[in-house]
């Protein structure tokens, strides 16, 4: 190895060293600076009522005694220790203040807590409530479709229509016919069964552990902490959480396409009506007379028809009349004018004769 990699190893190594040194140094003032703020907070828990109310006598006079000991020992040189002895000093302290912290702060979070584990309970027998009517609902809901199907089909079947007219007629105006509603399934009686034992065990795990709490003095440690309580109220949120997102799923809002389907099935049914009258009608047109296709032919065209010899005169037992009762009768019926005018024009005027 030559020597410029020596050295590079060297300062290397040296600068690890350092780092470590530095590291450790940083870490022992922390440690340091931890033991003398705690000594300055614990005198004042001494003098706080709320620590007081959650400490005893004798608790109180061991905290006493042992900051005493400790303020001695860093005044005399213990600043000066390592950082492992400085930690023991600070646990020694830690473990008479913080069991009696502990105790005061759940004293005072443990009324919220238990009102909102409450609340909770409450609501959650309001979920079961819905989940129940929602199954009734159900099951209601499914009965009547099906009963409204039956009783569509007992009708139709009881009175059958035997004039297709009629039929088509009947179809236009009548209601669709029901159909089978298909009920979804939001929950089940599993279902209200989870809600329903989630509420109970709730209730009872609440019940008990206020009664072993309502047993113990403020110095005591608490039967349930506020932890246990909010890990309850979780299990009951979720519970109902759930039971939320099913209904949720089930939700649907209507939709255009509903409507056009609804739109398009009246027209359907008001063309089918139309479609019915209309071919009833013809039905009945077809069904006149054969005379009333051939009217009787106006005055005119039955004065044109005799002059051409097409009519025998029914009074002269089928033979032609005369040319003078021809006269005779166009002038009663006052158009022997209007007719001679226009055989004088078809012949080539007056003065042709």
């Amino acid at each position: 190895m030559d020597g410029a990699r020596l050295l590079h190893m060297l300062i290397l190594n040296r600068l690890a060293a350092f780092d470590s040194s530095d590291k450790s140094r940083r870490v022992r003032e922390e440690v340091l600076n931890s033991l003398e703020a705690f000594t300055y907070r614990a005198r004042d828990y001494i003098e706080d009522e709320s620590f007081i109310g959650a400490s005893t006598s004798a608790v109180r006079s061991t905290l006493e005694t042992t900051l005493e000991a400790a303020s001695e020992w860093m005044y005399s040189g213990g600043a000066d220790a390592d950082e492992k002895t400085l930690r023991s000093k600070l646990k020694e302290l830690e473990d008479i203040v913080n069991p009696v912290l502990k105790r005061k702060d759940e004293a005072s979070k443990r009324p919220d807590a238990i009102k909102e584990l409450k609340d909770t309970i409450a609501h959650i027998k309001e979920v079961e409530q819905l989940v129940d009517g929602q199954i009734k609902t159900q099951s209601a809901e499914s009965s009547k479709s099906s009963e409204a199907v039956s009783k569509a089909s007992a009708d139709a079947a009881a009175s059958p229509s035997t004039d297709p007219m009629d039929e088509l007629d009947d179809e236009a105006d009548a209601p669709a016919a029901p159909e089978i509603t298909e009920v979804p399934t939001v929950y089940t009686e599993d279902d209200l069964k989870t809600v329903q034992d989630y509420a109970s065990k709730a209730q009872a795990w609440l019940d008990e552990n206020e009664a072993k709490q309502s047993k113990l003095t403020p110095t005591d440690d608490p039967a349930f902490t506020v932890k246990d309580i909010l890990a309850e109220k979780k299990k009951l949120d979720d519970v109902v959480m759930d039971m939320m997102m099913k209904k949720m799923k089930h939700f649907k809002p209507p939709t255009q396409s509903s409507k056009s389907k609804t739109t398009k099935a009246k027209a359907t049914k008001s063309k089918a009506k139309k479609s019915a009258t209309k071919t009833k009608k013809a039905t009945k047109e077809t069904e006149k007379p054969a005379a009333a296709e051939h009217p009787h032919p106006d005055s005119q065209q039955q004065v044109e028809d005799m002059e051409n010899g097409d009519i025998k005169h029914q009074a002269h037992g089928g033979e032609a009349p005369s040319q003078q009762e021809i006269e005779e009768a166009l002038r009663k019926a006052g158009i022997y004018a209007e007719n001679a005018e226009k055989k004088e024009g078809r012949e080539g005027g007056p003065d042709e004769l």
